[in-house]
């Protein structure tokens, strides 16, 4: 049977409507050290952009029994649309090394792109990792690394083994690290780069870097295999990464603060990126000075933690340089770091929300938007900054780590398919064993999939920002507060339940309850957004509301095991 010539124009034109080109490989990522909350908490939230949708699943625990040699592997080349990835599959992985592992740790992994590689996480002892990209100095790039920061088998991904195989952030840095100086470092995904993880747990948020050992290296050398710094956010402030190095003079000295690999003085002068007896600045030697995009969001994101220091931006890389870490002028909270991914300069020199263009006789016009089509900025002569938050968003995060919570309950991953700025952060607890089948497959990214919870979050987005921005983006906002408000007045009553049952009754029954309560978050979130599509494709796209308007889905305020309405 033929498929008619009308369903082809019109899934052509709406994929064209979600799926626009894809941005520059860019996250932020925010770091909130323990003294710097309101309640001791660590906070870290990160934006994974530039893969259009993402997923989450659990990767249960192993126990090997004994250390166990594992086969490593790979799939290459990376494919850039579904058939070079179907081709990959036939093709199968490639065996390039060996693993030597005992246990794994049960890990809520996030992933993005086709191939789902992983891109961060929880792990059910309240380690959390991001990534950002950082371009390196040439030089450095080598083709003959196995392990990567997110390839696409656990076996050779370093966020994977950090997340898996690690109880605290400091024990991911040194795994992470030894697995880079074993094995060689190339970035999977961009085999010249360079990349930034961001490594919290419930006492300690670090900043790890990590750059190539050089294209001469092999693993007959001796040699370590890339060469890498990690530094920790102290824990009365608050620090950021926005894909350029960040990290500048390292002090071994202070074990608390500083960590880094064997060559990291060797290799520089080997490459004769510096002479000895100079002084070694991390980002000036093994990084590069970025671009404009870079400085501008790390200034916003220490303004906002702290607008008393009055930090100047000229949007110069070369002169915008930022304090590793600022103390905040108040205490951060969930609530405030979740509008600080979403912001996109509101009031500020660089929001284009207010160009006269947007404005014409000093009214705003329902197009205007601080991100969206090309076209649409081409046509009013409007140039748009990268902002913390952007519509490339496969999915936002917010790790809220707790030593004085049981680890199942003190460690709650906030997570939001798609940009913040159209999407609601929902509890998912590092204790959970299970997660909506909804939201846990990968994205189907060969039709448009209503079933699936990343489908309903992108057309939401796609629909407000391609039509009447103003209009559509304060709907869906009358849908995300509310519930998000809900979400958080609900959860120290949640967490008091939980932990007496983590006292009472044991982990497994702890487990059993955040188990329970953020299934019935996530799906009541999803079917808002399911809802929330058909009320945005009703009102803004059929364009006749006027006969039968439609009505605004709500999120419940979220049910607690046992005590049901």
């Amino acid at each position: 049977m033929k498929t008619p010539l009308r369903r082809v124009v019109g899934v052509t034109l709406l994929c064209a409507l979600v799926l626009p080109a894809c941005e520059a490989w860019a996250c932020t990522t925010v770091m909130v050290g323990r003294r710097a909350t309101a309640d001791d908490s660590v906070l870290m939230g990160s934006s994974c952009d530039g893969d259009i949708m993402g997923v989450i699943y659990i990767m249960p625990a192993r126990d090997y029994g004994q250390p166990a040699k594992l086969p490593m592997y790979w799939n290459l080349p990376r494919p850039k649309n579904l058939a070079e990835y179907a081709a990959n599959l036939r093709k199968g992985y490639e065996h390039v090394g060996d693993l030597t592992v005992s246990k794994t740790y049960r890990t809520i992994i996030l992933g993005g792109n086709i191939e789902s590689m992983t891109t961060g996480g929880l792990n059910e002892h309240g380690v959390s990792i991001a990534i950002e990209y950082v371009p390196m100095r040439p030089g450095l790039a080598c083709k003959r690394g196995i392990v990567g920061p997110n390839s696409n088998h656990w076996t050779t991904s370093l966020i994977a083994n950090g997340l898996m195989r690690a109880r605290t952030a400091r024990e991911a840095v040194r795994l992470i690290g030894a697995m880079v100086e074993q094995y060689g470092f190339q970035y999977y995904r961009a085999p010249s780069a360079g990349v930034a993880l961001p490594i919290a747990d419930a006492r300690e948020t670090w900043l790890m870097e990590i750059f190539g050992p050089g294209a001469d290296w092999t693993p007959e050398s001796g040699k370590p295999g890339g060469v890498w710094a990690a530094q920790r956010i102290p824990d009365g402030e608050v620090g950021c990464s926005a894909n350029r190095s960040r990290i500048g003079r390292i002090d071994l000295a202070d074990a608390d603060h500083f960590l880094a690999s064997p060559n990291l003085f060797t290799l520089a002068r080997e490459l004769g990126f510096c002479k000895e007896g100079e002084p070694l600045v991390w980002h000036e030697v093994y990084g590069t000075p970025g671009q404009r995009e870079n400085c501008l969001r790390e200034w916003r994101v220490l303004s906002l933690a702290a607008p008393s220091l009055n930090l100047k931006a000229t949007g110069d890389p070369r002169l915008d340089r930022y304090p590793f870490s600022v103390k905040p002028d108040r205490p951060i909270r969930v609530n405030r770091l979740m509008e600080i991914m979403r912001d996109g300069y509101r009031e500020t020199e660089f929001d284009v929300v207010k160009h006269p263009a947007f404005n014409p006789e000093g009214k705003r016009s329902p197009l205007a938007r601080p991100w969206g089509p090309s076209e649409l900025f081409e046509l009013v002569g409007v140039r748009p900054e990268r902002a913390i938050c952007t519509p490339s968003s496969g999915y936002v995060f917010i790790a809220e780590l707790r030593e004085r919570l049981p680890p199942p309950i003190g460690n709650c991953l906030w997570f939001a398919y798609g940009p913040a700025y159209t999407s609601c952060f929902v509890p998912v607890y590092a204790g959970v064993t299970a997660l909506p089948d909804a939201w846990r497959q990968p994205a189907n990214f060969a039709r448009i999939d209503r079933s699936q919870a990343q489908w309903n979050f992108r057309l939401a987005y796609s629909l407000a920002n391609n039509l009447r921005y103003q209009d559509a983006v304060r709907d869906i906002e009358q849908v995300i507060q509310p519930a998000e408000d809900r979400f958080l007045a609900a959860q120290s009553r949640f967490e008091r339940l939980a932990t007496d049952n983590f006292r009472t009754r044991g982990a497994a029954a702890a487990e059993k309850l955040v188990t329970e309560y953020s299934t019935h978050c996530l799906k009541q979130v999803g079917y808002a957004y399911h809802e929330l599509v058909d009320y945005l494709m009703y009102r803004y796209l059929v364009g006749q509301s006027e006969i039968s308007p439609p009505v605004l889905p709500v999120i419940e305020a979220p049910i607690i095991p046992g005590q049901e309405k």
